[in-house]
């Protein structure tokens, strides 16, 4: 995306507390902030992604801009 990419126009991200899944169980024992449905990606790895994709949609939108110039 950084170096120009034009077909991303969007993301979906599995986001949770803790990192993985677990299979549905007595509520006792189930791990808090972890997905039962779909394996997530922890906040901190959250975080990082969506940094990563912030600084590459910057860098696309002024390269994009100094091509129009």
């Amino acid at each position: 995306m950084a170096g120009g990419e034009q077909g991303l126009v969007g993301v979906m991200l599995e986001s949770f507390l803790a990192e993985g899944r677990q299979e549905p169980a007595d509520p006792a024992r189930l791990v808090y902030g972890q997905s039962i449905t779909d394996a997530c990606m922890d906040v901190d790895t959250t975080a990082g992604v969506l940094s990563e994709l912030a600084g590459a949609a910057r860098q696309r939108r002024a390269t994009a801009e100094s091509v129009r110039s």
